[in-house]
């Protein structure tokens, strides 16, 4: 019987019998009249329902007439195909067609179509990048309320920018498109890189092929610093050359603001950014070499996070995933938290067990007095990690410091969604930090979790750090195979964007 119903309804959509309404679709020289039942129409969608009724319909020669302009003959039958028929095939179809077919949707208020086709284009990031990088970007741009998608192709753009950086079609992407993606904290492309590709973008909105070179030679052999706007040059020659650098500046003066020049190696810095320091201000170049002078300097010019490419970690025992996840922990932000996806600490290694020993007379001398630290530690046990954070610093004063804000912890390197965090009890707080100097780090009176000296056999009894043991299943010791200790330096504000 279904089957019957089904077919009937095909034939109704393919012979259009009896049909009450006229929608015009398309712009000239495509313009295409479509036939329909306004009763198929109104029972989809509601868009319709409001458009076809007596206070809004227009009638002609006793038809309902329509006019989308906006859409064409293709995405409109599309579209009726599934009011009638329940069926759409995106597979076979271009991506610039899925696209406006999804916005069209969106527009009709087919709710059921526009969350298929979102599922569609979600499950198929990759491959979409790979053939319109930029279309899907413009698309992002200018249709805003897809937020899922929006952000799933972003992340993903993110994670593999090679899709959109690489592209041929590169240097046509629009303005607000570029700046949208650098802005990106989770970036996971190299600051040098992004202001070659950035250098190379500008320059491509203003010159052609034929005369790149004598364009980036101007360039480069004007050695003044120059601010915007540039000052009235009297040499012709001179003209001529800031001519070329005020077109470039006023290209990317907004793009450079979000290049964050302090988080490049210097080593690449001077080699390709240096020849184009006119487009730079004095202060931001100034600001920029103290702080390579002093890494203990932070920048007062776009103090942004480090960006997911420029994050750096001299670490044996974690990556980049397990630094942001410990970061969290550090801001009391839970396991799932998107709200920030760069970094704004720096991890300095300042003791690691298999190259400086295991006596606590070793630590103490390299890790003392160097403030907030993390210790991170690998077991015995492949995959299990644990460790601790301590924003005081330690001494070998043979002292209990008092903290609510340090924490241990405990996680699987291969499946971080189930890693666990034991934060100090309030009323043991006085027993956060165990500073000895028969030990190395100490966390908890219990001892909860504590370093020995010139041994790989550590203690854990909970009693400061609730239900350490007891949630992640440990025993009362674990062997240690390595182990590191991390200064915790917070090098930049959040900047909100």
């Amino acid at each position: 019987m279904a089957k019957t119903f089904s077919e009937d309804f095909k034939n109704l959509y393919e012979t259009k019998e009896d049909y009450d309404t006229i929608i015009t679709v398309g712009k000239e020289p495509n313009v295409e009249s479509i036939h329909a039942h306004s009763i198929i129409l109104c029972t989809r969608s509601s868009y319709f329902r409001r458009a076809l009724s007596d206070k809004w319909s227009k009638r002609k020669d006793g038809y309902f007439v329509l006019s989308k302009p906006n859409i064409s003959a293709l995405t409109f039958n599309i579209i009726l195909k599934f009011f009638y028929c329940g069926i759409v095939d995106l597979n076979n179809q271009k991506d610039e067609i899925i696209l406006e077919l999804l916005v069209a949707a969106d527009e009709l208020l087919i709710h059921k179509l526009t969350g298929f086709i979102q599922l569609f284009l979600i499950k198929n990031s990759c491959k979409f990048l790979q053939q319109s990088p930029i279309k899907i970007v413009h698309f992002i741009i200018d249709n805003k309320q897809f937020n899922e998608l929006n952000e799933t192709y972003l992340e993903t753009i993110c994670e593999k920018p090679n899709l959109l950086f690489d592209s041929e079609e590169f240097l046509s992407l629009k303005e607000d498109a570029l700046k949208l993606i650098i802005k990106r904290d989770n970036l996971n492309m190299k600051e040098c890189d992004i202001w070659k590709k950035l250098v190379e973008w500008g320059t491509a909105k203003h010159t052609t092929s034929e005369n790149n070179e004598i364009f980036h030679s101007r360039l480069i052999n004007n050695s003044s610093f120059i601010k915007n706007p540039v000052p009235e040059i009297l040499s012709v020659n001179e003209n001529t050359k800031n001519e070329d650098i005020n077109v470039l500046n006023n290209t990317l003066h907004e793009l450079i603001g979000l290049i964050r020049f302090y988080q490049m190696d210097h080593k690449e810095f001077m080699p390709e950014v240096w020849k184009y320091k006119h487009l730079l201000s004095e202060h931001l170049i100034e600001d920029i070499l103290t702080c390579f002078l002093d890494s203990d300097t932070k920048p007062s010019y776009n103090p942004f996070l480090i960006r997911w490419g420029n994050f750096k970690i001299d670490s044996v025992l974690i990556n980049r995933d397990i630094a942001l996840l410990l970061m969290k922990w550090i801001d009391k932000k839970t396991i799932d938290d998107k709200t920030s996806k760069g970094f704004h600490y720096k991890f300095n290694l300042l003791f690691r067990s298999s190259l400086d020993g295991l006596s606590s007379q070793a630590f103490h001398q390299k890790c003392n007095n160097k403030g907030a630290t993390i210790t991170i530690a690998k077991t015995q046990n492949f995959d299990l990690l644990i460790g601790g954070y301590n924003p005081l610093d330690w001494n070998s004063k043979n002292i209990w410091q008092k903290t609510t804000d340090s924490f241990i912890f405990a996680l699987n390197y291969n499946n971080l969604k189930n890693a666990t965090v034991s934060r100090i009890n309030h009323e043991t707080s006085a027993h956060a930090i165990g500073c000895n100097e028969g030990y190395g780090p100490w966390f908890g009176e219990g001892p909860d979790l504590r370093v020995p000296d010139n041994s790989k056999l550590w203690k854990l009894k909970t009693k400061s750090y609730p239900n350490f043991v007891k949630v992640n299943s440990l025993t009362d010791s674990l062997i240690v195979l390595d182990y590191e200790v991390f200064q915790v330096v917070c090098n930049v504000t959040e900047k909100s964007t």
